[in-house]
Formats: structure tokens, C-alpha cells, sequence
């Protein structure tokens, strides 16, 4: 019996490699207009209305897209932050955020994000991130665990310095 468990576990942690890509979260960046910003310029990033889904509301999930939209930005455009006005702004967008409890129901957690950018009002970038968590997981996802690598990706190609990352395909239209 001792050898039956063993062999099912040592099986499933085969299964459930970081490196199959079918295990994986997809994430993907699509871009309509590139937009390109100097570096060192400041970016003022709207605050989103929180993210709706199925008639419920996921309280504070636009504070946490504002915030890591930020903290990407800063690397490349220090000074930049959350309210405000400027010169550039990225008016984000919260198109869909489904918070799902995916080791019990096999639904994956799904966020998509518009990230359109503005400079003195005229809009000169358009970006849409998707992502959703993968199928098989141990608990504790949530969407905006799904957000990180695609804003630096975002960050990056705006600033001018693609910063490529194996967790997010880029797509362009």
C-alpha cells in the first residue's frame, strides 16, 4: 500500500511540473497602438473602478491594479503615482475580474485589464492584458497574482526597453 501512495505522488508531482505549459497560467499582453513614452518623465496612473463579475463587486481590486501599475512604472518613470495630473496617464480599465476558488471548482481565476495611455489628452498607446490561472492549482491565486509580469512587459516596451518574460506572450494588432 505504502508503495501504491508513493508511486501516485511521486506521479502527480510529475503532472503538476512548473514547466508544463499546459499547467501553466496564460497571460497575454495584446498591443493595438504602441505607445511610447521618454524615460524619466512622470506618469500619473488612474485609479479603476473596482472589477465586477457575475453582479459582484471584488472591493479594492482597482486600488491593487493602480498600485502594481505603478510600481512597474517607477523603474523607468520615477515620480510617477496614483491620482493626480500630468503630462502622460494610463487609464486603466477593468474589463473582467473573476476571483474563483480553482482547486475546488476547476474554473480559473480570469482578469483582463485595458491599459489605454494619454498624453495631454490625446490617446497616443492601447494595450489589453488576459490573463487566467492555470487549471491546477494548490490555492491562494487571485487575480491580481496574475498582473505582475505583464506590467513589467508593458512598462518595458512603452519605455522603449522590452523586457520579454516567459509567462506572457505578446501579441500585436
Amino acid at each position: 500500500m505504502k508503495i501504491l501512495v508513493l508511486f501516485l505522488a511521486v506521479a502527480l508531482a510529475g503532472c503538476a511540473s512548473p514547466f508544463d505549459k499546459k499547467l501553466q497560467s496564460n497571460r497575454t499582453l495584446t498591443t493595438t497602438i504602441q505607445a511610447s513614452v521618454p524615460i524619466g518623465n512622470m506618469i500619473v496612473v488612474a485609479q479603476p473602478k473596482d472589477g465586477v463579475s457575475e453582479g459582484g463587486v471584488y472591493p479594492e481590486s482597482g486600488s491593487i491594479v493602480a498600485r502594481k501599475l505603478v510600481a512597474a512604472l517607477v523603474p523607468y518613470y520615477p515620480g510617477s503615482h496614483v491620482g493626480g495630473d500630468a503630462e502622460y496617464r494610463i487609464v486603466p480599465e477593468i474589463l473582467q475580474w473573476e476571483e474563483r476558488a480553482t482547486e475546488w471548482s476547476g474554473k480559473p481565476d480570469r482578469l483582463k485589464i485595458s491599459l489605454p495611455v494619454y498624453r495631454g489628452g490625446t490617446l497616443i498607446g492601447s494595450s489589453i492584458l488576459m490573463a487566467k490561472s492555470s487549471y491546477w492549482t494548490m490555492g491562494g491565486d487571485h487575480p491580481e497574482d496574475l498582473i505582475d509580469a505583464p506590467f513589467d512587459v508593458f512598462a518595458g516596451k512603452i519605455a522603449g526597453k522590452p523586457a520579454p518574460n516567459p509567462l506572457v506572450m505578446e501579441k500585436t494588432k
